[in-house]
């Protein structure tokens, strides 16, 4: 029970940082762009955190002395609450009632993105263990 609650305190500590990340990308994009572009928001968190996953998942893994405390805090907790499955769902709904083609576009456009943004994350950091 004490290893489970520490796991959680180290999640909650990544979390609150990732949520207010989040939060800061939220109102950058609405003061650059107006609330309109709501969706700007959502997907520059999503591929913005499928690179820093992929970086610090690389990152992670190349250590010699595995860190459960580090993982839990970057990746479940700051990037995990950072990015949105849920916000990009709910984006994808609002979008599916103004505009089917845009709705298709940024669907996709997250997806392809996001994988592409993973592959680079990862790439820097081999690119750095390779030198």
């Amino acid at each position: 029970m004490k290893k489970l609650l520490n796991e959680i305190l180290w999640v909650a500590a990544g979390g609150a940082i990732g949520a207010s990340m989040r939060h800061g990308t939220n109102q950058f994009v609405f003061e650059m762009m107006g609330e309109r572009y709501f969706f700007i928001a959502t997907s520059i968190e999503n591929i913005l955190g499928c690179f820093l996953i992929g970086f610090f998942y690389t990152l992670l893994t190349k250590q010699s002395v595995k860190q459960r405390n580090t993982n839990l805090f970057l990746l479940t907790g700051v990037i995990g609450s950072y990015t949105t499955y849920s916000g990009f769902m709910i984006d994808s709904l609002i979008l599916f009632d103004e505009s089917i083609p845009v709705l298709i576009t940024y669907f996709f456009g997250q997806l392809f993105a996001g994988i592409l943004a993973l592959i680079a994350g990862m790439g820097v950091l081999k690119q750095y263990y390779n030198r």
